[in-house]
């Protein structure tokens, strides 16, 4: 993968009616995603830790048993193995950051990538 890249321009991943565009270096990530109105990221945890930024939107947050409310401009950490929630109240962009690297992610892109 390049150093840099234009993010609208990345490949990108369907989950769902989310779409996520991934971008890796050698031990973080940055994934671009792009939730409809009305979506939701289902319940789920995972290794790694998260940061996701608000960058278009209004989102709904549910972990620990809270909920709350992110505009844009608003951040929220995912610590590892935290089970967590995300609901766009409007059309969305998030700006995710992972460490270390969602391999997952990076395996289903090659899939679909060819």
């Amino acid at each position: 993968m390049n150093n840099y890249a234009q993010m609208d321009e990345l490949p990108f991943l369907e989950a769902g009616e989310l779409k996520l565009y991934p971008f890796a270096g050698d031990k973080l990530m940055t994934v671009r995603a792009e939730l409809p109105k009305g979506s939701i990221a289902a319940k789920h945890s995972h290794p790694h830790e998260q940061m996701s930024f608000v960058a278009k939107g209004h989102i709904k947050v549910r972990m620990k048993g809270m909920e709350f409310a992110l505009l844009q401009g608003g951040i929220v950490h995912f610590p590892s193995n935290e089970e967590h929630e995300v609901e766009a109240v409007e059309d969305t962009t998030l700006i995710d950051f992972f460490t270390p690297l969602r391999e997952d992610l990076l395996q289903k892109l090659k899939q679909v990538s060819g």
